[in-house]
């Protein structure tokens, strides 16, 4: 089985890489086996640019790290539980210049996309040879994309179509009026509808005709359905980069 290959290559000589000393990488680990976790510690730690400052089966000492500013790569599992995708946004809302590298067996489409787009710049099997691990390593903190050859088009067809959704859903949520929107953003929020009315003072029975209005011209029965059309257009991301500018 092949292994993995960076989008862009560099002819620069490992040894030279190695020795340099110019810049020491801080490289947190998190996966849920021990004797993982110690292998690559042990591998990690003979290199001369680079050194281990968190290594952990448990996500929450490697969130002390990586909020204190200490790292600079994580090597992560990647997966449902260990570091879902959500885990990888959260940490990298702590500092955005988070490298961060898959180490897994798992080949779900759906999963890489979703680390793709969390930030995972790097997916490296746990077959794959130690000198290739330190390659993704290094090439991924020099800015560069490591993905196994089989996943890039897989990856990039996923992306597109994502991206399709995401422009159909966003002409269908253009026929909705500015507060239409807006009580819909409460509704992905969770909010109920005497929530929404508090919100914006207005009645329940306003509420409830923005709320038919919405459903009537986004086509659906149910507010379940008209979130789930949102969350496609990337609704609640707009909402967010606007609170936070």
């Amino acid at each position: 089985m092949r292994e993995a290959t960076p989008i862009e290559t560099y002819d620069v000589p490992m040894d030279v890489i190695a020795t340099a000393g110019t810049t020491t990488i801080n490289v947190a680990l998190l996966l849920p086996e021990q004797a993982w976790v110690d292998a690559l510690e042990l591998l990690l730690g003979l290199q001369p640019d680079i050194e281990v400052v968190a290594a952990h089966t448990s996500a929450d000492w490697i969130q002390t790290a990586v909020s204190a500013g200490d790292v600079d790569l994580l090597l992560a599992n990647i997966d449902d539980r260990t570091a879902a995708p959500s885990l990888i946004e959260k940490l990298r809302s702590y500092d955005d210049e988070l490298h961060v590298v898959a180490v897994t067996e798992v080949e779900d489409t759906a999963l890489l996309c979703a680390a793709v787009r969390a930030g995972v710049r790097g997916w490296v099997r746990k077959s794959a040879s130690a000198d290739h691990l330190l390659q993704v390593v290094r090439g991924v903190h020099r800015g560069e994309a490591w993905f196994p050859p089989a996943f890039v088009t897989t990856l990039l067809d996923s992306l597109l179509q994502a991206q399709e959704s995401r422009v159909e859903a966003l002409g269908v949520l253009s026929v909705l009026s500015t507060r239409e929107l807006e009580v819909l953003n409460c509704l992905m929020d969770g909010l109920t509808r005497r929530d929404i009315a508090e919100r914006f003072v207005l009645s329940p029975h306003t509420v409830r005709t923005h709320i038919n209005n919405m459903l009537r011209k986004l086509n659906v029965h149910s507010t379940l359905a008209a979130v789930s059309i949102a969350r496609q257009a990337g609704l609640g991301e707009q909402s967010n980069q606007r609170t936070s500018a």
